[in-house]
């Protein structure tokens, strides 16, 4: 895979179910034909614009490694992700967003030439229920997936297909003072306001996606140093690994809010604390073994 040192901003649609649908592609000028492709997928009224701004352009950072980057753009700006609850827009339950990320990763691989089949989510609240969506209805469209800040819905509030597909790789990570998708799990939503159903802990969905994956051995825990820019910060990671099974990590992030570790700083009112105790492009780029640039 080559590395590159510039890269190029697009801006695509495609029809799919009717509908015009669109999104971001950032990408080497020149990619390899084997380039991995990674879908940054926003939260609930963002937008793949939005959620680059977001996170200040951090998983850009992966197409100055030779991948391409792809932000899709949600109808209404809510995807319809893994969950039965109200969404905000009428008609965003009866859209196929999994066919929608289907059709981009096959419209990229069109334009731009690529010959690989290494395709990876990275989902952000609302994108991780998304991501959730995938891993069930879809999992052979992906290699592995990271899920920010968002938890597995409850079982009578899960809207997936289920054992559909192969396990796959899966990452999270989650902040203890998360405003919105509550760490401990329960209802999810803002203060009282568009509440969307119950969910399971951060820790429970990391278990979930383990036994899902066919682990059965016990977890192992490390807490990580502290970086030195950021004295006390305490991180604890969780692995889930047993041979022959696709693995689990799972990030605790003390007192870190509805953010995206290391690059996100929205507001404290509405998202909770921002945390710089690790980075999110750095540790998603291990965990799918890619590079970062």
């Amino acid at each position: 895979m080559q590395n590159s040192t510039r890269l190029v901003l697009d801006r695509r649609s495609l029809f799919h179910g009717r509908r015009r649908r669109t999104y971001t592609l950032v990408r080497p000028a020149e990619p390899d034909s084997g380039a991995a492709v990674v879908l940054v997928l926003h939260g609930t009224l963002q937008t793949g614009d939005s959620i680059r701004k977001f996170s200040d352009g951090g998983f850009d950072r992966l197409g100055l490694g030779g991948n391409i980057v792809v932000y899709p753009d949600a109808l209404h700006r809510e995807w319809n992700g893994a969950r039965k609850a109200r969404m905000l827009g009428r008609d965003v339950a009866q859209i196929d967003d999994v066919g929608f990320l289907r059709a981009v990763v096959a419209d990229v691989a069109t334009t731009l030439g690529l010959v690989g089949d290494r395709v990876y989510a990275i989902g952000f609240s609302l994108g991780g229920q998304m991501a959730i969506r995938v891993i069930h209805d879809d999992p052979d469209l992906l290699t592995a997936a990271a899920i920010v800040s968002a938890n597995q819905p409850a079982p009578h509030n899960l809207r997936v297909r289920s054992g559909a597909g192969n396990p796959i790789p899966v990452l999270s990570m989650h902040g203890t003072a998360d405003p919105l998708a509550p760490f401990a799990g329960g209802y999810v939503g803002f203060r009282g306001m568009f509440p969307k159903g119950q969910h399971l802990s951060a820790a429970r969905t990391a278990a979930y996606f383990a036994r899902r994956n066919g682990i059965g051995t016990p977890p192992a825990h490390r807490w990580l140093s502290p970086p030195e820019t950021v004295p006390g910060a305490r991180v604890c990671r969780t692995d889930y690994r047993q041979s022959g099974c696709a693995p689990v990590t799972f990030y605790t992030i003390v007192d870190g809010g509805h953010q995206i570790p290391g690059v996100s700083n929205g507001t404290r009112l509405l998202f909770g604390p921002p945390t710089r105790a690790i980075n999110a492009v750095d540790v998603i780029a291990e965990f799918f073994g890619l590079d970062a640039g």
